[in-house]
Order: C-alpha cells, then sequence, then structure tokens
C-alpha cells in the first residue's frame, strides 16, 4: 500500500480541491489530515483543519455536518486554552477569533446579519492583534457584507474594495481570498455593481494566469463569468457559462445559487425570442429555490399573461423592502408597467383607475432609482435611473423631457460596457429625438439600436425596432433618396468621421458604438461606394458634401 501523505500535503491538496470546486476530494483529504493530526496530540493544526473542513462544509449548503465542524473545532480550542502555555494561551485566543469566524458564517447561511454586524468588527480586530491577513479579509468582507445590507452601501462597497485590493496583493491565503472573493462578487451581484463585478472578474482572472492561483482560483472565476459575458454583449458564451455555474452549484450542493444561474440563462433566452427554452430555464430555476421574476413576468407579458405578469410584478415591488435587494428589481419593474401604461392598461400598471396616477408611481419608482443611485456610487444605477425617468417622460408625451435623460442613458450603459442597455436608450432617445421634430437623428439613432439588437442577436428588440422603423418609413424613403451611394444615416455619420481623420476606436466613442459594428459600417461603405480604402472613401465624401464645414 503507498504511504500515507502528510498532513501538511493533504491540506494543500484539499485546499487546493474545494477552490477548484471538487468538493468531496477536498473534504476527505481534510479530515484524513486531521484524524493524523488529531491522533498526533497536535490540537493547534487539527483544530485550523477542523476550521478548513467547516467551511467547506458551509460553502456547500451542508449546514448540519457544518455545525458538527463547528463543535469539533471548538474542542480543540478548548484544548489549545487548556494546556496553560504562553504558546497555547496565544494560539488560544487566535482559535477563539476563528471560532467566532465561524459563527459569523453560520449567521450568514441564517440570513441573520444583525448577528453578523455584530462579530465582524471583533474578528478584524482580532486579526489585526494578531496580524492575521485572513482574520482581516474574511472579518472585513463580512463587515461590507453588513453595511451593504444596513443600507450604507458605499462603506460596504468601499470595504468590499478593500477585501479586494489585498487579495490581488497576496496578502490572504488562498483559502480565505476564495471565500472572500466568492462573498464580494455576490454582495455586488445583489446590488447591480456591474462596474465592479466586470473590473473584480477581470481582475482576478488574470491574476489567475499565474500559478499556483490558477488552480486554486479558476473554478470560482467561472461561476461569475456568465454575468459579465452577458453584460458585454457576449451572448452565447453566457448561456454555455450559465449552465457550466448550475452544473457547478448543483454538484455542491448550493441550489439557490444554480438557480440563480438559471435565472440568468433564462433572461437571456428571453431577449434572444426563445420562450419555450426561457420558460423552461425559469421552471428550473424555481424548482431549485429561486423566485425567477421579474424576467418570468416579463416573458409573461410577452407570452400575452398580461394580467398574470402585472401581478406578479406588484407582488415582488411589495415584498422586497431591502434597499439592495430592489436595484436590480426596480428597473424591471419600471419596464413593464411603462410598456402596461402604453399598451392602455393603465390602472393595472400602476394599480391605479387611470393614466395619470399609473405614471405618478412609475414617477416615484424612478426617483426611488434616483436615490437608489446615490445609495450605492454605481455607474450602472444611474443609468438605469435614467432610462426609467426617459421612460416616464415619454409615457408623459413630454419629449423634450425625455431627451436630456436618454441621453444620459445611452452614456452611461456605454460607460459601464452594457451594449444591449445601450441599444434601448437609443431607442428611446429616438423616440424623444422624433418627439422635438428632429427625425433624421432620431432615424440615426435607431438605425445604432437596429444594429446592436441583431449583434446581440435580441431578436423580439429588433422587431420592435424595425416596426418604429415602418412607421417612419415615408420620411426615411425620402432621405434616403437624398444621400448618395445608398448609404444610411449611420453610414453616412461614419464616413463623416472616417473622413475627419478618425480611427475606428474614435468613431465608436464617438457614436457609443461598439470597434465591431464601426468596422461593420466600414465594409458596408466600401461595398456601396466600390471602393478599397479609407482615403478613397474620404475623397468620395468631400466631393458629395458629406463632411461639415470644419473637415470633421
Amino acid at each position: 500500500m503507498p504511504a500515507e501523505s502528510a498532513p501538511a500535503e493533504l491540506v494543500a491538496r484539499g485546499t487546493a480541491a474545494h477552490l477548484a470546486g471538487d468538493y468531496g476530494p477536498a473534504a476527505r483529504d481534510l479530515q484524513r489530515a486531521f484524524t493524523t493530526l488529531h491522533d498526533d496530540g497536535d490540537a493547534a493544526g487539527a483544530f485550523e483543519v477542523a476550521f478548513a473542513i467547516a467551511m467547506v462544509y458551509g460553502t456547500t449548503c451542508r449546514p448540519a455536518q457544518f455545525r458538527g465542524w463547528v463543535e469539533i473545532a471548538r474542542q480543540m480550542a478548548d484544548q489549545i486554552a487548556g494546556s496553560g502555555s504562553a504558546t497555547g494561551s496565544t494560539t488560544g485566543s487566535l482559535a477563539e477569533a476563528y471560532l467566532d469566524l465561524l459563527e459569523l458564517h453560520g449567521a450568514i447561511l441564517t440570513g441573520d446579519f444583525t448577528s453578523v454586524g455584530r462579530l465582524a468588527p471583533g474578528v478584524v480586530e482580532a486579526g489585526r492583534k494578531h496580524h492575521d491577513p485572513d482574520l482581516i479579509t474574511l472579518g472585513t468582507v463580512a463587515v461590507g457584507r453588513s453595511a451593504i445590507y444596513a443600507g450604507d452601501v458605499r462603506a460596504g462597497l468601499a470595504r468590499l474594495d478593500e477585501v479586494m485590493a489585498e487579495i490581488l496583493a497576496g496578502a490572504p491565503g488562498p483559502l480565505a481570498s476564495g471565500l472572500a472573493w466568492c462573498a464580494a462578487i455576490e454582495g455586488c451581484q445583489e446590488i447591480g455593481a456591474v462596474d465592479r463585478l466586470c473590473e473584480w472578474t477581470r481582475s482576478l482572472t488574470t491574476w489567475c494566469q499565474a500559478p499556483p492561483a490558477r488552480e486554486l482560483f479558476i473554478g470560482h472565476c467561472s461561476v461569475h463569468r456568465g454575468q459579465v459575458l452577458a453584460l458585454h454583449g457576449d451572448w452565447d458564451r453566457a448561456l454555455t457559462s450559465f449552465e457550466e455555474s448550475r452544473c457547478r452549484h448543483e454538484e455542491r450542493g448550493d441550489l439557490v445559487a444554480a438557480g440563480w444561474a438559471e435565472c440568468g440563462r433564462g433572461d437571456l433566452l428571453r431577449l434572444q425570442g426563445r420562450e419555450e427554452q426561457a420558460a423552461a430555464a425559469y421552471r428550473r430555476a424555481s424548482t431549485l429555490g429561486c423566485d425567477p421574476h421579474p424576467g418570468l413576468a416579463l416573458l409573461w407579458w410577452e407570452q400575452g399573461r398580461r394580467a398574470d405578469a402585472l401581478a406578479a410584478v406588484h407582488r415582488c415591488l411589495a415584498e422586497t423592502v431591502l434597499p439592495a435587494q430592489r436595484v436590480l428589481l426596480v428597473p424591471a419593474a419600471v419596464e413593464l408597467l411603462l410598456t402596461a401604461v402604453d399598451s392602455g392598461d393603465a390602472g393595472e400598471a400602476g394599480g391605479a383607475g387611470d393614466t395619470e396616477e399609473a405614471l405618478g408611481g412609475l414617477g416615484a419608482l424612478a426617483e426611488e432609482l434616483d436615490g437608489l443611485a446615490g445609495l450605492t456610487g454605481c455607474a450602472s444605477v444611474a443609468a438605469a435611473a435614467a432610462a426609467a425617468h426617459a421612460g416616464v417622460q415619454l409615457a408623459r408625451r413630454d419629449p423634450g423631457g425625455a431627451l436630456p435623460y436618454a441621453r444620459k442613458a445611452v452614456q452611461g450603459w456605454h460607460a459601464v460596457g452594457c451594449p444591449f442597455e445601450v441599444a434601448r436608450s437609443r431607442v428611446m432617445l429616438a423616440r424623444a429625438l422624433a418627439g422635438v421634430g428632429d427625425k433624421a437623428s432620431a432615424q440615426e439613432e435607431v438605425e445604432a439600436a437596429r444594429d446592436a439588437f441583431s449583434e446581440l442577436g435580441a431578436l423580439p428588440a429588433r422587431a420592435g425596432v424595425e416596426s418604429l422603423l415602418d412607421q417612419w418609413g415615408g420620411a426615411a424613403e425620402s432621405r434616403l433618396a437624398t444621400r448618395p451611394g445608398g448609404l444610411s444615416e449611420r453610414e453616412v455619420g461614419v464616413l463623416r468621421l472616417v473622413s475627419g481623420g478618425r480611427s475606428n476606436r474614435q468613431i465608436a466613442a464617438e457614436l457609443v458604438i461598439s470597434e465591431k459594428t464601426v468596422a461593420r459600417h466600414l465594409s458596408n461603405i466600401f461595398t456601396k461606394l466600390d471602393v478599397s480604402t479609407r482615403t478613397a472613401a474620404a475623397a468620395f465624401a468631400f466631393r458629395h458634401g458629406l463632411t461639415s464645414v470644419d473637415g470633421t
């Protein structure tokens, strides 16, 4: 028989397996290490391993085994404290801090954030006293999460930023880094902090490229990859990543997290127009213990189940009271309720008797988003608030009032890097521009939105844009006849900037579109004008008066 591995080797292997998502092997290796250390009378070493095993079970939704190993860790701490030596006293004090950390984690599992807020500062203080970076990191992330739930979102995010900086600097060990990073990312997900979600995931993914970090962290990085891909418009890869995340979470027993992954998949399938598959994903999410609304409510509306959709969204608004949890709910609720108002279901939309009352309720939700944007300091929430205000003003038949909000929404979502939301905001901007009489600019915006929806594969949204274009068809055909070379409004805009010497990146930034879209427009321009270079295209622009007075 092969010789038994040394405890240190077993701990290293078990920790790596834990962070890679291989939880069965992780528990087995750590338990073997614990048995060896316990039999050798090494109470301090056995305590450290018992703590690690408790965290394995505590992060894989097995509360009974978590509590059992917490008790075993407590027994080891009692042995350390009973040794009577000075070393034992110091080690015992440190062990007590780690027991508080386990109690804190148990409070997180049960949703007892009052206890989290009570325990977390003491864990951080003990970590500083003993110069223990793991305690500091795990205590600080708990301080941040509890602050967010208490309503002090900016302070909470500042603590999470601090944790991420420490992880990237390599201060805490691998287990503490993995646990803290996942907790921080989950905090960002809950409040819609898109900028941090993307930045931190990108930073950790880059950091994971160097071993041993790759083996220890790449499993956790993949859990959040789907959300980042979805935000950035890479929907096909996002769907695959969500599926992988669901499987990973189901294997570890974290069924609610698996449900959230399935909800993310359902949302993308719905946006692609794959209604049956989206409905199946939402059903699975519900089976896993996750409320599939408001995504399912939006699907119901699209399927004609209007009363069901409105009842669901009103229920969600009524029962969701924590500000941190309303950040993602309110924009979806506004989208659905505005659609109800536009379709003539004003009373159902606002729970009121007429359109004006319904719009008053929607205005209150838009103002709530303003407050949440100030509370969180997140650019994405500010963009969502601007979009909500634009929609309300359009519903009030005030295109001039909607115009600045729509522009702010386009710019805000572009800065965050969310092409779908940029395109949706562009449609509102187009409607506002058309409402104030600037039909040419409106046409340009709506064509840009159509192009973006086509790239994303957002078929229902594209169909809506094409319907709007059909409504404006007569004016569009008249303008098309006056453009040389059969160029579209957007192509003329791109050509004008090319003739001014702009690069693809500069054009993308100025027109608030992706560089990929710019490249496609240029390809179309070259084909229509029968040219092969930017210089030749610019010459065409000069000959046909398509440049501005200053040559740009």
